[in-house]
């Protein structure tokens, strides 16, 4: 199963299971978030001031790239006929259409934030960090607003507001979201270094720390992640440098423990073959971190790359 990492360093890597390199870079403009189609097609952002999303084959083969008509893009959603890009600086959401091969066709909507929040130097503006797509509703995290804003996806590609959740409390800063089987969402947010609980319908259920040991300075939860089986919940933080568990129980989050990541800066993960598998962005490397199979606990990593600015981790189905 071949594992691709994006990155800062304008190139996609691919690598096989044993982390060994698969095929040749795909030369992209700082490719730092990437999605793969249903038909094995690679999307990635181009996170720069003139923002563009493009796709390509497995074998690196170009299928076209459109602008975003937003800054900074950095995350992306895709759906039936469909991908979806959260552009942070732009502080809005684009979609675009996709033909059956998987190239992109054509910007259907835009859909621009406004406003800001509470804190003096992040919250300034809107920050669209995240889009996720659950049926045809659309959920963005925007952590410069403090909100999580709904859409309904049309047919056509348009974008429907349909509500807005706000964070509690403002200054939160949301980052990411993870949806359970059950209905319940859990969100983490980047600025309160906390991870929240909301009910299917959005409403707040629990809100607790992201880290089980205090940290010397800044802590600032990136990437969340639930098992299959929807028993944990794994969230990385920037700072303590950890990967921390909880057991996800009918009553809420329960901590498990948290562990070193083997880097610096864990910005994703991913689940591959029983192991976290971890971009470390500062430290140049990624590691993995096997699970126990009895508690789903990870152990502390281990180095299985050095990386140039790994930001992202996914792998080829």
């Amino acid at each position: 199963m071949p594992v691709l990492i994006g990155s800062y360093a304008d190139q996609i890597s691919i690598f096989d299971d044993d982390f060994k390199p698969a095929g040749a870079p795909i030369r992209a403009s700082s490719p730092s978030y990437l999605a793969v189609g249903p038909t094995g097609v690679i999307y990635t952002v181009a996170e720069l001031d003139e923002g563009h999303v493009a796709a390509f084959r497995p074998d690196g083969t170009p299928l076209g790239s459109l602008p975003t008509g937003g800054a900074s893009p950095c995350h992306l959603a895709v759906t039936d006929g469909f991908v979806l890009s959260a552009n942070y600086r732009g502080g809005s959401v684009s979609v675009f259409a996709v033909d059956a091969g998987g190239a992109l066709t054509a910007r259907t909507d835009l859909a621009q934030h406004a406003g800001h929040s509470v804190h003096p130097d992040r919250q300034t503006a809107p920050h669209a960090h995240q889009v996720t797509v659950r049926g045809d509703l659309v959920y963005v995290v925007d952590l410069g607003l403090d909100e999580i804003v709904h859409y309904r996806l049309a047919a056509d590609g348009t974008l429907h507001r349909q509500r807005v959740t706000s964070t509690t409390p403002l200054g939160s800063g949301p980052r990411h979201l993870a949806l359970h089987p059950d209905g319940r969402v859990f969100v983490a947010n980047e600025l309160a270094s906390t991870v929240a609980t909301y009910s299917a319908d959005f409403d707040v259920l629990d809100v607790r720390p992201s880290v089980l040991v205090p940290p010397a300075g800044d802590n600032l939860p990136s990437e969340l992640l639930l098992a299959p089986d929807g028993t944990r919940l794994y969230v990385a933080n920037r700072g303590n440098d950890t990967i921390t568990t909880f057991e996800v129980t009918d009553a809420g989050l329960s901590p498990l423990d948290e562990v070193s990541t083997g880097g610096t800066w864990p910005r994703h993960f991913t689940l591959i073959d029983g192991a976290l598998v971890v971009a470390n962005q500062h430290s140049d490397t990624v590691t993995l971190l096997e699970l126990d199979p009895r508690t789903g606990v990870p152990q502390p990593g281990r180095v299985v790359l050095e990386h140039p600015s790994p930001s992202a981790v996914v792998h080829l189905p």
